[in-house]
């Protein structure tokens, strides 16, 4: 049985095969040996070559021999060794404290948990974490930087409310360009043949002038055509920001196309808008750039979604209305005969019938020279009610106007007159003449018997030029 001794030379050789260039001090710490995970081996001849396996313990010291037992002695052949028996083994230098497994594993089922106690949490794994006791020098430009983006999250007042104003604006547009839309496309479309079209270059033109006429029609119905009871062309001006309303009257004996002489409103019944549009351009050498009807229902009802119109009558007018109302106009409109009657003269709201038969009013006055004059004055007092629109009153009643009212231009070139509307109501003078003008015509008579109106044709047309082309500033 070897003795003891023998044992710690023994010892020591087998340290010296791992670390020969180490000498073993007598200052070395003992660090008491783990239980090996490996099964139990027993001592044999390769003792050398178990020992050069070493070992480390979670201290970072090496340790020679198998595993061993803090408690019992040393037993032959068990490969366990007391305390007193690694006396030899140096101690190693530390390695850097691992992480727990749970971090960095690449076991999905390891949880991650923060430490709830942080400073007990590296107390218990020797950590320290060194903390600089200066502020760092980065901290004044970083606060720097979070009290600029600050400033520019603060918005200018007077920036939001020019936001608001903006966003309404556009509401506003959307809304009221899908309403113009909408009407528009209710209207009934009139197509053009191309079959009568005179010279552009023979024409008065220009590009600030936009002119539309508007025929009011004496169809009692939307089935028949009738003959253009009123003749309006509304000139547009946008230079000098006017509105010229010329009435054309009735019953001018012209040459038209096709047909020979007669009354100027016949025109309409032998080829609707676009005869009488190629007449009055053949006469009078003016360019017109669209046409618009409207029949009997379409001006009441008109008329209607406009609130009514305000106008001053007299007796005489008084009782024409309550004439052509009874006789007419009640009955186109379903009404009963005798409904909406004045009691005399005076100032009046009237309401779409009663519009209607003041403006077809001729045998008051001076016939048909003061009839298109009415007319007139109710299409002004239509534009001022405009400004001042209800809504609802407008929708309903504009739904059934729309079946009655035609138009031969685009629905590009009515949405583009729609969108400057607001602008023609509000900042544009409104001006009025007649043609014939004074002075230019005389009273005649057909050989059947008709009365008709002789007309200087070139006098009235130099009376256009002058006032809706050659007055422009």
């Amino acid at each position: 049985m070897p003795n003891k001794k023998d044992n710690e030379s023994q010892d020591t050789l087998r340290f010296k095969a791992v670390a020969p260039n180490r000498n073993v001090s007598d200052e070395t710490k003992i660090y008491p040996a783990r239980r090996s995970s490996e099964p139990s081996r027993k001592n044999t001849g390769s003792s050398q070559a178990q020992h050069a396996n070493a070992r480390v313990n979670r201290d970072g010291t090496r340790y020679s021999g198998q595993s061993q037992q803090r408690t019992g002695n040393l037993k032959p052949g068990t490969g366990h060794r007391s305390e007193s028996e690694l006396g030899s083994i140096e101690k190693m230098p530390s390695r850097p404290q691992r992480r727990p497994e749970s971090y960095g594993s690449r076991n999905p089922d390891a949880v991650r948990r923060r430490p709830e106690n942080a400073s007990q949490s590296a107390d218990s794994q020797n950590v320290q974490r060194p903390r600089s006791s200066q502020p760092s020098q980065n901290q004044p430009q970083r606060r720097q930087q979070v009290q600029t983006a600050k400033a520019r999250k603060r918005k200018n007042p007077f920036l939001s409310f020019i936001a608001v104003i903006i966003w309404i604006a556009v509401i506003v547009f959307v809304l009221y360009s899908s309403l113009a839309l909408y009407y528009i496309s209710k209207v009934s479309p009139i197509e053009n043949t191309g079959q009568f079209k005179n010279d552009d270059s023979q024409l008065m033109y220009s590009s600030s002038v936009k002119n539309i006429l508007v025929i009011g029609t004496d169809a009692r119905d939307a089935s028949t055509r009738g003959l253009s009871d009123s003749m309006i062309l509304m000139s547009v001006d946008k230079k000098d920001k006017k509105i010229f309303m010329t009435s054309f009257m009735r019953d001018m004996y012209t040459e038209i196309e096709g047909h020979g002489s007669d009354k100027m409103n016949a025109a309409y019944s032998y080829g609707g808008s676009e005869l009488l549009v190629d007449t009055i351009e053949d006469n009078f050498k003016i360019r017109i750039d669209g046409c618009v009807t409207v029949n009997f229902s379409a001006v009441a009802y008109v008329v209607n979604a406009f609130g009514g119109v305000e106008i001053t009558v007299s007796d005489s007018e008084a009782e024409a209305i309550n004439t052509i109302l009874c006789s007419e106009v009640n009955q186109i409109m379903g009404d009963d005969p005798n409904s909406d009657f004045l009691k005399s003269g005076g100032t009046y709201k009237l309401n779409g019938k009663q519009a209607l038969s003041y403006s077809r009013i001729r045998y008051v006055g001076d016939a048909d020279f003061e009839r298109t004059q009415r007319q007139r004055t109710v299409i002004n007092q239509l534009m001022k009610n405009m400004k001042k629109i209800n809504p609802l009153a407008l929708n309903k009643n504009m739904k059934k106007a729309l079946p009655f009212i035609g138009s031969d231009m685009s629905t590009m070139d009515m949405y583009v007159l729609s969108l400057r509307l607001p602008s023609l109501l509000i900042g544009y003078d409104i001006e009025q003449m007649r043609i014939p003008g004074d002075d230019t015509w005389w009273y005649g008579e057909t050989d059947d018997g008709q009365s008709i109106l002789g007309v200087d044709f070139a006098a009235n047309t130099e009376i256009l030029k002058n006032k809706i082309y050659l007055s422009q500033k």
